[in-house]
């Protein structure tokens, strides 16, 4: 069962709304080493346009994700001459991956459930 804790989800606790962000990032990478702007797109092409992360999510984000080791960065420079921080998943990063995949889908499903299951009976108090 996955408990919904606001004080959690506060927190940064689980895989809850906060951080939907860290899922689509490491999913994007999963597929292999990008820059930012590549990230960005990767996941707005993936959501067929529902989904955009902006530069003011997906920059702290990527820093903090280097941060805890879940990918790592290094500095290319592109054919125009222009340097490009291209960033890849750490082992760890795929592992997290996969513990936030599962756990979203989890999630997803019994909110499916509550969704789909229509109004509940009330009983008198």
């Amino acid at each position: 069962m996955l408990t919904l804790d606001i004080e959690a989800l506060n927190k940064g606790g689980g895989v809850m709304l906060k951080s939907v962000p860290t899922l689509l990032v490491l999913k994007a990478l999963a597929s292999g080493p990008a820059h930012g702007y590549r990230i960005a797109s990767l996941v707005n092409q993936a959501s067929k346009g529902s989904l955009e992360l902006r530069e003011g999510t997906l920059y702290p984000l990527l820093h903090a994700l280097e941060r805890k080791g879940l990918i790592q960065g290094q500095w290319h420079r592109d054919p125009g001459g222009r340097e490009l921080r291209v960033y890849e998943l750490t082992t760890r990063g795929r592992g997290r991956l996969r513990e936030d995949e599962k756990l979203w889908h989890r999630m997803a499903q019994g909110v499916d459930q509550v969704l789909e299951g229509g109004d509940p009976v009330h009983e008198p108090v």
